[in-house]
Formats: structure tokens, sequence, C-alpha cells
């Protein structure tokens, strides 16, 4: 049995209850309560501790509820209550299918058949032991497709760690498609593996220039050299002019400066012919000539240069980069070589030029010059390469990526038998479908037998008898119709049903389940919220009558009964209030008040006005002074359902009228108000008030502040008491003052 509410947070209208009014729950336990103040979410906290979660949309909520004999419950850790039973408006809508005017059939336990008992006994052990076997079979068969996705698996993140891909993937399932396909031929070595894995990283690049090496053509100025060096000329002797180079330089020059002068140039002294001339006899035009032709081979020798034009290291392919910085290294020696026979041939000039009188022989095979041709040829083949890839790259690189996947996964094919696998895994399917195939059929076979030991017509008997009883007539009944209870009336499917009707549905086949075999030889506890229609009550006394009957304390645990009918409140009350502690008896029930306050409700001890009398009509017109005289405690959606009943209650037995304005005709303004000033004006306003914003019309008036909303109730009920004391003193002097 539960013992207490120990809290409710944040659980719809709940923000913070704490203790069901400080009061215990006893067997018998009864809640009165508006529309809005909380009762269906208060009931939802118990359907939640019979199916053991919580409900959508409450998630954030919590609770913890006291038991007698038992450890608390807790929404962290709910746990169900397997006799617990709650009859709202989750249970009609999870239960009750209207659209099809149909709900499940009611097992009741029938008479005992012994052979059909021992066959259930022995199909439902067999299906038990399929049932394992079934198992058994399908966790082989998944265990060996984990272990073979996990190999798969592996297979393609080897390969996706090369970061060879891109944007591409290489997934468990790319790998088995290819499994079929793998040939020994695919297998790599490790250098063809990590060639391919440059080729497939490897950007795409611009072609490179060809390799240029050129040594110059040197034929000519072999040939001038040649008849230089045999070309001879004489020449006087002037014995200084031979010994000092500088001097014979320095000389030959000043005489081309003071050519056709008189006097020197240098020292300003007269030039002597006779010397002169000996001079020119020693630097004769031949000599001169033979002298300017070995300066100008000097000269072209010196103008040959070496050219060599090699691209970078770096503008090839990774995996053609591999020597090229070695030939690059050979091309020096051949320019090397170049400039030292041009050395050579410099100096040959400069000795001719000091012994131009000598005939000296030359012979060009004496220099040879450096052949490039076969480095130039190595460095070309290899930039032809890189050219010819650079063109093709996208291609080069997806059968790079392609040799690189089937390598693997002709791999993955030597170290695991993958066919193997796949017919194993099979065979565990197949053989779980064929035990799930058994299981099915004898499955059908239990159903079969139950069906037999299990009379559905009885609960259907028995669901019809409570309509019965609920209605006080045989308009609609239930009838067993393939596998499922319909609705009936007249012999019809029943259609277009009514909210009292579905209502009573809910409730009769809520009680009708209470006698599942679910609940054989187990005392049920049972919540009912409102099992009364709002917009019907002509069915109260039948309702009470199958609650007393099918519900008292020798057939029920504990009975928690939540209601906003006033007058199926009293009823209850009345009949709870026999099991009220009396002299020498523990007391057995226990009443409540769902108080709603502004957004937040809490359960306090039912208030003496309505636990004393049997009027709601006094205790709510105590509400609406309270609400007036003090605005804290003014719940805007509260106050205007309250005036809303009061007034109706005073039309009813004051003017016999059920309606304050009907098909255009004001019945406010020549009733309650008559003689009163302005009586048509003040009819309008308390029209709006009790038409246009109660019973959560206006649901925002609820989100204003009590000092916003008071004005207008404090204006509303002057219009309502001021009426009263003018036409009906006494019945203000009773009530009202």
């Amino acid at each position: 049995m539960f013992k207490n509410i120990k809290s409710i947070k944040n659980f719809g209208v709940f923000k913070g209850a704490k203790t069901n009014a400080g009061q215990p729950f006893y067997q018998f336990n009864l809640f009165y309560g508006f529309n809005y103040s909380g009762k269906t979410t208060l009931s939802r906290i118990f359907r939640a501790m019979q199916l053991g979660e919580i409900p959508e949309g409450f998630e954030t909520g919590s609770f913890e509820i006291d038991q007698y004999e038992s450890t608390s419950i807790t929404s962290n850790e709910i746990k169900k209550v397997e006799n617990l039973r709650v009859f709202n408006s989750d249970y009609i809508t999870k239960n009750v299918n209207f659209d099809e005017s149909s709900v499940n059939p009611v097992l009741i336990v029938g008479e005992r058949n012994i052979d059909l008992e021992n066959e259930l006994q022995e199909v439902e052990s067999a299906i038990l032991a399929k049932e394992h076997e079934r198992d058994n079979n399908s966790q082989s068969a998944t265990d060996k497709e984990k272990e073979r996705n996990k190999r798969l698996t592996a297979v393609g993140r080897n390969v996706t760690d090369l970061n060879i891909l891109g944007r591409s993937t290489f997934n468990a399932a790319s790998v088995n498609s290819m499994l079929g396909s793998a040939i020994a031929k695919h297998k790599l070595t490790p250098e063809q593996l990590g060639a391919l894995t440059d080729t497939a990283k490897a950007t795409a690049v611009a072609s490179a220039p060809k390799a240029v090496i050129t040594v110059p053509d040197m034929t000519t100025i072999f040939n001038e050299i040649e008849d230089i060096l045999s070309t001879s000329v004489t020449q006087i002797t002037i014995a200084e002019l031979d010994a000092d180079k500088k001097l014979r330089d320095w000389v030959e020059e000043g005489i081309e400066r003071n050519e056709g002068h008189t006097t020197c140039k240098f020292c300003q002294s007269p030039i002597n012919p006779a010397r002169l001339d000996e001079l020119n006899t020693y630097f004769s035009k031949a000599y001169k000539d033979l002298s300017q032709r070995i300066d100008s081979a000097i000269a072209s020798v010196k103008a040959k240069s070496f050219i060599s034009s090699i691209p970078k290291t770096s503008q090839l392919y990774p995996d053609l980069q591999t020597g090229f910085d070695n030939l690059r290294n050979e091309v020096e020696p051949l320019n090397e070589s170049f400039d030292a026979v041009k050395l050579s041939l410099i100096d040959l000039l400069a000795d001719k030029k000091e012994h131009m009188a000598e005939d000296v022989l030359f012979s060009a095979s004496d220099y040879p010059l450096p052949d490039a041709t076969e480095l130039l040829e190595k460095f070309n083949v290899q930039i032809k390469a890189h050219n010819e890839r650079a063109s093709n790259h996208s291609t080069e690189q997806r059968q790079a990526i392609e040799a690189i996947k089937r390598h693997y996964v002709y791999q993955e094919t030597q170290d695991y038998d993958h066919p193997k696998a796949a017919k194993d895994i099979k065979a565990f399917q197949d053989a779980a479908k064929l035990l799930q195939a058994d299981i099915t059929a004898m499955n059908t076979r239990v159903d079969v037998i139950k069906a037999e030991l299990n009379n559905t017509k009885q609960g259907a008997q028995s669901l019809n008898d409570n309509l019965r009883q609920y209605f006080g007539k045989t308009d609609i009944e239930v009838k067993p119709i393939a596998g499922t209870y319909k609705f009936m009336r007249e012999e019809r499917e029943a259609k277009h049903l009514s909210d009292g009707e579905r209502t009573a549905i809910a409730f009769a086949y809520f009680i009708t389940q209470l006698e599942d075999e679910a609940l054989k030889d187990v005392k049920p506890i049972v919540y009912l919220d409102d099992p009364i229609c709002s917009l019907d009550s002509n069915h109260i006394y039948n309702v009470l009558g199958i609650i007393k009957s099918k519900l008292n304390h020798d057939s029920v645990e504990q009975l928690f009964i939540s209601t906003h009918n006033f007058e199926f409140f009293n009823l209850v009350k009345m009949w709870m209030s026999y099991y009220r502690a009396k002299e020498g008896n523990q007391k057995r029930s226990q009443y409540f008040f769902i108080n709603r306050k502004g957004d937040h409700s809490q359960i306090d001890p039912l208030p003496d006005l309505l636990k004393n009398h049997r009027s709601e009509y006094a205790y709510l017109i105590s509400k609406i002074k309270e609400a007036v005289t003090q605005p804290q405690n003014c719940d805007a959606i509260a106050v205007q359902s309250y005036v809303r009943k009061i007034m109706e209650v005073y039309f009813s037995f004051r003017f016999n009228l059920t309606d304050f304005r009907k098909q255009g005709t004001d019945h406010i303004a020549p009733n309650l108000l008559k003689g009163i000033d302005d009586a048509e004006v003040k009819a309008n306003a308390l029209y709006e008030y009790m038409n246009e914003k109660c019973h959560a019309k206006s649901m925002e008036l609820g989100m204003q502040l009590p000092e916003a909303v008071q004005p207008q109730l404090a204006a509303i009920w002057d219009i309502i008491c001021t009426a009263i004391e003018t036409n009906d003193k006494p019945h203000y002097d009773a009530y009202f003052a």
C-alpha cells in the first residue's frame, strides 16, 4: 500500500508539492479539485508506477512515494507496482479505439481442462527450449558477423590510414565487395607498395622543362689557334725590350699614342726620329697583326661558356626524384673539364705571344671537349616520365590506389577464410529462422489452447454487465468479433459515441479488466481519475454502485478516487465515511483537496466547508471572497470558473434558467440586474467575464499577476453582490454577507 507522497518536483503543475496534506494514505482516499488543478497529473504519477516508466512530456519531473511495507518508489529508479491499475484519460487513449469502435478482449479464467493444461505446459516448455536454441544460433551468427566485419573494417582502416583516399571511403562493405576478385598477382612487394603509396599521395604537379647541357662548338677557334701558332714573325733585337715584357708593352702602347707627334706626351721631350724608326722596325706590322690575332683568339676562348639548365628536383614526382640529384652532381665536372680546356688554350696563346718568331705545332685532339650527351639523356628520361605522368595524373593515381586496395584485400583473404565465415553465418541464421517458424507455430497453438481455457465470451459478458450497470440500460453492448470486442448498438457497429458514452465504455472496460487473469488471487490498488464525464452527470449513481460493488474494502488493497464533479464527490465521500475511524476501529478513509494557486498546485487537507457540508455553492462563494480581499490568493483561471458556477447554480434555483443568454436574448439584465442602474452594460460585462474568460478559454490570463486580475474580479463580484442584495436580501444575508 502507498503511504505518502513524499515529494513531487516540476511534474506538470506540481512544482514542489510535499506530502499529501501531512496526512497518510489509507485504504480509501478521495481527492477533490477543480478543472486544471492537477488531478490528472497526479494520476499520471500513479500510472507511471503501474507501467514502470515516466510518461512522455514529464521527463524532467521527479517524485518520491512512500509505501507501508516496502521501500519508497522514486522517479529516478521507478519500478512497476504489479497490482496497481490506473483509470485516467491516458488509459482511455491507450486501451479504447473509438475510431474502430473496439477494445482488446478480456481473458477471464474459465473451467479447468487438465489435458489442455498439460499440453499447454509441454508446448510452453518446448517454446522456451527452442527460443534458447534460436537465441544461441542468432547470437552465434551475430558474433561471427561481428568478427568478420571487424576484420573487414580493419582492412579498410589500414588503407584509410595511408592517407591516399582523399574524400572517398574504403569501409567494410567496400572490402567485402572485393573479396571475390582477389588473386595472387595483386600482392605487392614492400618496394612496390611504397612506390604506389607515393604515387597515390602525390598531388597534381606541372610538367617540368627538359634538361639543357651545352658544350660550345670550338672548331672555328681550334682552326684559328692552329693558324696563329703556325705563323712566325721576325724582328730586330732590342735587348732591353726582349728582356722586359712590361716595358715592351709600355713602349708599344707609347708608339701608338705618340704617332704623328714630335714631342713625347709623357715627358714632353722631343722625339728622336732615329729612335722612333728603330722602335717601329722592332714593332713591325706583321708583329702587330699577329699580336692582335692572339688577343682576339684569347677573347674568343674566354667568351665560350658551358651552359646547363636542369629542373629542380622538387619539380618531379617523389618516386622520380631518386638519383636526380646524383645526376645533377655530374654536371659540374663537365663544366670544370671545359674550363680546363679553355685555360689551356689561353695559356697556349699567351705563350705564343711571347714567342711570335717561333712556329708551334697544334692538334685539336690534344684538347678534348667533355661529352654531355649521355648525361643529358639520363636527365631527360626521368623528366619525360614525370611529364607523361603529370599529363595522366588522375588516371595513374586512381590505378595506384586500386592496386593498394587489391593488395590489402588479397592479404586479408590469406589471413582469414571469409567464404567459410559467410557460410557459417548463413547456416546460423537459417537455423534461427527455422526455429522461429517452429516457435511461431507453437505460439499459435498456445493461443488456441488459451482461447479454449480462457473464455473471451465470458469476458464480453462481464463487460456488458458492467455497461448495463453504468448506463442502467442495454443501448450499447460489446461482441467478440475477429479477435476483438466491437461496440454495437442495435446490432450495428456503434459510431459517433458521445463523451459520456466513451467514458462509460472505458470505465466499464477498466472494471472488467480487474477480473483479468493477471490479477487472479491478487487484490489490486486502484486509482480512478474522474470516472464521470464532465458533460454527462446522468449516471453518477450507477457509477457509484459499480464502485461500491466492485471496489469495496474486500475487493481492493487500496482505492484512490479524484474528481471535479461535486455531486459525485459528495456521494463518494458519504460512502467512504462509512470507513472513517469509529470508536475502537482503525481509520480507513482520507480526504484531500488539490489546490491550485497561480501556476502551481499542492495537496491540502479537505477544507471544512467541503468536508462538513454537501454544498459546493457556499465553498465557491468563500473562495471568491478570499480572492477579492486577498489578491495574493487570486488564481486568475480558477476564480472565473468559480463565478460562472455560482451564477449557474443561482440562475437555476432562482430563475429556473440554464442559460445566461440564448439566441441573442439576454437573461442577466432583466433577472439578476432587475432595477439596477446601467443593467445592460453590467450584464454585458458579467457575461463576457463568465463566458469568454472562464474554463481556460483565455489561458493567457493565468500568466498575469494577481494584482492585474484581481480588480476585474472585484468589479464583477460587486455587480453580483449588489444585485443579489438589492433583489434577494435573505439569500444575500445567508451566503454573500
